[in-house]
């Protein structure tokens, strides 16, 4: 009998999110993880340093334990084994995709599963307009919006702070495809190898794997966006733990949320018209998003999930400000703002979201300057 292929998957950014999944992928399937590193000194750091293996402290857990797995292979532009990659994970912040992407181009092709694990929105955008403009030679492409909280402490140990979830669907790449119908999903789940492994059934329940079409994927994403679009930068800004926020942020939370959610509208039309268009139509999953995406709603659930859920996480763009590395601004409250500009809307209206920006990218600066000239509270 002839053993069962086995699947590789690399992973392109192991940062927070690339190794809770790399090591519950590890745990629970039989695939061959590798992952990518941008440069072979990163690549000699983690084989010399990390001995190369994967680690993550689930701290939800009881005792909190360590969990660390060994990956039989890892690489980095200049020792990749050039062959076509079969599925690519990218979970590289977002502003550096493009440049992530750039080295491993050769290797993509119509038959690669690329999955998207990011924050914010505009990626897609990205990927059409400046890197996969040949529509011939497009990856099969997929996002992935995970909830989990996941970040990195001063000793380099990343932390599974809280458990929630991810969906999985497979993008359009235009905008005509937007909504799907079910047999997508039928299609997807039966043949397509990347979907296959992600929803094998022990690594589905740990790692709480949903695999959906493509509008129930974007609801749930345009949800993460706006539990983002409050927790990450009010973190940063504040230099603050989620959940020591959580009996005073309602009012800058309300403020973020009502902008966020008036451009929204407007930008994603289709699917918040969906359900007057497609609900009770068998071929088409039933949605509601209008009693889900509402200021009043949306408000309790960032403060539940951010502050409660996940009330010992420090956000990804906190992290960021801590360690003096570029954030992810632009992909979320800065893409509110560049929406409001594309949909020609007058500049008030994204108001709240721009100063959000721009406090966060001054939390940044000042961290930057500090870590130069020293702190003045301290004189």
């Amino acid at each position: 009998m002839t053993a069962p292929q086995r699947s590789t998957i690399h992973i392109l950014g192991l940062g927070a999110m690339g190794t809770v999944l790399a090591v519950d992928l590890l745990r629970f399937t039989n695939a061959l993880v590798v992952p990518l590193f941008r440069s072979q000194e990163r690549l000699a750091q983690f084989q010399k340093a990390n001995e190369n293996k994967v680690s993550i402290r689930k701290i939800y857990a009881k005792g909190s334990p360590l969990l660390s797995y060994p990956v039989e292979q890892s690489e980095c532009p200049e020792t990749f084994s050039k062959k076509p990659i079969d599925n690519l994970v990218v979970t590289t912040k977002t502003y550096q995709t493009k440049e992530a992407l750039a080295p491993y181009l050769p290797y993509i092709n119509e038959n690669t599963n690329l999955i998207l694990i990011q924050n914010g929105l505009g990626v897609l955008e990205l990927l059409k307009e400046e890197i996969f403009t040949d529509s011939k030679n497009r990856p099969r492409l997929f996002q992935g919006v995970i909830s989990h909280g996941v970040y990195q402490d001063k000793a380099g140990i990343f932390n599974h702070a809280g458990w929630a979830g991810m969906k999985v669907a497979r993008l359009p790449w235009t905008d005509n495809d937007m909504i799907q119908k079910k047999s997508v999903v039928e299609n997807d789940a039966a043949k397509n190898s990347l979907v296959k492994l992600l929803t094998e059934p022990k690594f589905a329940k740990e790692f709480g794997i949903e695999h959906t079409t493509y509008q129930e994927m974007l609801f749930g994403q345009l949800f993460k966006f706006l539990v983002n679009a409050c927790i990450n930068p009010v973190t940063a800004i504040l230099d603050c733990l989620n959940g020591e926020m959580k009996d005073d942020c309602g009012p800058v939370f309300t403020s973020i949320i009502d902008e966020c959610l008036q451009i929204l509208r407007l930008a994603y039309k289709p699917l918040f018209d969906y359900r007057d268009k497609f609900n009770g139509n068998e071929e088409y999953p039933e949605m509601d998003i209008n009693s889900i995406l509402t200021t009043d709603n949306m408000v309790s659930e960032v403060t539940r999930i951010g502050c409660e859920v996940n009330s010992k996480n420090s956000s990804s763009m906190r992290q960021d400000t801590l360690f003096l590395r570029d954030i992810e601004i632009e992909y979320i409250n800065g893409y509110v703002v560049k929406l409001a500009t594309n949909l020609n809307l007058d500049p008030n209206c994204c108001k709240v979201n721009k100063t959000i920006s721009e406090l966060a990218s001054l939390r940044l600066a000042l961290n930057r300057s500090r870590s130069i000239n020293g702190d003045w509270r301290k004189d």
